[in-house]
C-alpha cells in the first residue's frame, strides 16, 4: 500500500507491515487526528485494545497522541492485551462511545493494523471509513505537525477490562461444566502466543477440561508463527500424543476457531456452523429464525446439509463484516465463515473464538456425541482451491472464452458441484476455488480453468521466480 492508493480500510479495518504506509511514524498519528475530527463530538470515551504484537504500544500511543491533537477533551483508556471480541464487549457493555483494537489477526507479527468500532461494538460502517479515509488524504501531504507523542498523556492500561470479559465468557463455560467433568475431557488449547494466552485456560478449566496448554508464551515477535488457527500441526501433534477429547486453537486477536477432534481431524468453520445452528434449533432459541448466514467460501456439503435439515442458507462476500451486515438483513442470529469467523450476534457483534468454542461444545453436550461424530455427521465436499498472480484485471463478464467454460461446467456438474472465480481485494491476483461431491470433478477440470487463466493474464513463469 502507498500514499498513491486512495483506501485505506480493507474488509477487516487497516493491516499493513508495520514501518511501511500507512502505519509508519509519520500516518500513524495522522490517521488517529482524521478519526478524531470526524468525532466531532467532544464528550467521547474511547476504549483500546491490542494484541501481543511487540509493535502495539508504540501504535497505541501514536494514533491516541494524533486522537487527542484533534480533539483534546476525549477520554482514551487503554485495556491492554485483549482479544479482539473482548475489545467489542467491553467497548459496548461499559458504554463507551468507540473501541479501537490494535491488531493485524492471524498475519506475522511483522504486521500490524487497527480495528474501529462504534459504540455496539460493530465494526464501523463504510462510509464513516470513508470519511476517515478523505480526512485523512486531505492532512497527510501539509506541514501538521503531529508526528512528535513524547509528551502525550496516555492512561495506564487497565487489565481489569480484560477479566470483566472472562467474566463474561466463564457464565457460559459453567453451562457444561458437569458434563465435561464427568468425563474427564481433555483439551489441547492452542492460543497463537496472540491475545487469548491470558483467559483462555482459566474459562476451560471453568468448563470442566483437563486443559493442554499451547502457544502461551508471547514474545512480541512469534504471535501466530507455526501455531493456532492457521497453523495445526502442533494442535494435532499435542491431541494425539495427550489422548485429548477435541483441540482448540485461535488466532493472534482470538476472533477465529478451528477446531479438531480427538483424531486429529480439523472442525472448521462449517463444521461449528452446521452443529450450533442444530442446537439453536433444537433448544429452540426464541430469536433464532431459522436463516443462517455463509459466505461464496462456505462448502456446498454445509449448504445442503442446512436445507435438508429445514434451514435457509444464503451466502455473502468473503469477509465477516459482510457476513454480519447479510445477518441484519435478514434479521438472522448465526453465520459465519470456514476460516473459522462464527458470529453469535444475540452475544457479540464480530467472532469470538472462545465464545463459539463454548456454543460448539454445549451442541456437542446437548446431542450426546463426541467430537469424532461430529466430524461424521457432516460430509464436506472436496474442495480445492488456487492463487494465480496477474499481470492484468480482464473483466470475467465479458471474457468470452472464460465465460463459455464456466456455462459448460455448470450446466454438466452443477447439481452436485461449485466454481468459483474471483480477484483478490487486496493482492494482485485471481482466486480459483472448485469444489464437487466426486473427487474426480475437480481433478478433470480444476486444471482446465487454471490453464486458462495463466495463459491469458497470469505472470510469466520469469516473474515468478523474480518475486
Amino acid at each position: 500500500m502507498t500514499p498513491g492508493n486512495k483506501h485505506l480500510f480493507g474488509t477487516d479495518g487497516i493491516r499493513q507491515e508495520v514501518g511501511t504506509f500507512p502505519l509508519d511514524d509519520i500516518s500513524i498519528p495522522k490517521l488517529g487526528y482524521a478519526f478524531g475530527k470526524i468525532i466531532k463530538d467532544h464528550n467521547v470515551r474511547i476504549i483500546i485494545g491490542r494484541d501481543t504484537r511487540n509493535s502495539g504500544q508504540h501504535i497505541q500511543q501514536l494514533l491516541t497522541h494524533g486522537i487527542k491533537k484533534a480533539n483534546p477533551p476525549v477520554i482514551v483508556e487503554s485495556c491492554g492485551v485483549i482479544p479482539t471480541p473482548g475489545l467489542s464487549y467491553i467497548t459496548r457493555e461499559f458504554q463507551f462511545d468507540f473501541g479501537i483494537m490494535i491488531t493485524a489477526s492471524h498475519n506475522p507479527y511483522s504486521d500490524n493494523g487497527i480495528k474501529f468500532f462504534n459504540s455496539q461494538g460493530e465494526k464501523l460502517s463504510e462510509s464513516i471509513e470513508k470519511e476517515i479515509e478523505e480526512f485523512f488524504y486531505r492532512i497527510h501531504e501539509n506541514t501538521l505537525e503531529i508526528s512528535s507523542f513524547a509528551s502525550t498523556s496516555i492512561t495506564p492500561e487497565n487489565e481489569s477490562y480484560s477479566q470483566k470479559y472472562a467474566a463474561f465468557l466463564t457464565s457460559h463455560a459453567r453451562e457444561i461444566e458437569s458434563h465435561i467433568r464427568e468425563r474427564k475431557m481433555r483439551a489441547v488449547i492452542d492460543c497463537a502466543n496472540g491475545a487469548t494466552y491470558r483467559i483462555a485456560e482459566e474459562i476451560f478449566k471453568e468448563a470442566g477440561f483437563k486443559t493442554i496448554m499451547i502457544g502461551v508464551q508471547p514474545d512480541g515477535k512469534n504471535i501466530n508463527r507455526e501455531c493456532g488457527s492457521t497453523h495445526t500441526s502442533n494442535l494435532i501433534k499435542a491431541i494425539q500424543k495427550e489422548n485429548a477429547n477435541i483441540g482448540i486453537a485461535f488466532d493472534g486477536d482470538g476472533d477465529r476457531l478451528i477446531m479438531a477432534d480427538s483424531k486429529g481431524r480439523l472442525l472448521d468453520g462449517d463444521h461449528i456452523l452446521y452443529h450450533i445452528a442444530i442446537y439453536f434449533k433444537n433448544i429452540t432459541v426464541p430469536q433464532f429464525n431459522d436463516i443462517i448466514v455463509g459466505t461464496q467460501m462456505s462448502n456446498l456439503g454445509l449448504e445442503k446439509a442446512l436445507i435438508d435439515s429445514g434451514f435457509t442458507f444464503l451466502r455473502t462476500k468473503v469477509g465477516d463484516k459482510y457476513v454480519y451486515q447479510g445477518m441484519n438483513s435478514q434479521n438472522a442470529i448465526l453465520g459465519g465463515e470456514p476460516s473459522g469467523h462464527t458470529i453469535i450476534s444475540t452475544y457479540q457483534k464480530s467472532g469470538d473464538g472462545i465464545l463459539t468454542a463454548l456454543f460448539f461444545l454445549k451442541a456437542l453436550s446437548t446431542a450426546g456425541i463426541s467430537s469424532v461424530e461430529a466430524f461424521d455427521n457432516l460430509l464436506l465436499y472436496p474442495q480445492e482451491m488456487r492463487d494465480i498472480k496477474i499481470k492484468e484485471r480482464k473483466n470475467l463478464e465479458e471474457w468470452d472464452q472464460l465465460q463459455r467454460m464456466i456455462r459448460e461446467f455448470n450446466e454438466t456438474y452443477q447439481s452436485d458441484s461449485r466454481l468459483l472465480i474471483r480477484y483478490s481485494g487486496t493482492e494482485p491476483k485471481i482466486r480459483l476455488m472448485m469444489e464437487s461431491k466426486r473427487q474426480i470433478v475437480i481433478d478433470e477440470n480444476l486444471g482446465k480453468f487454471e490453464a486458462l487463466i495463466q495463459s491469458t493474464i497470469g505472470l510469466p513463469a520469469e516473474s515468478l521466480k523474480e518475486n
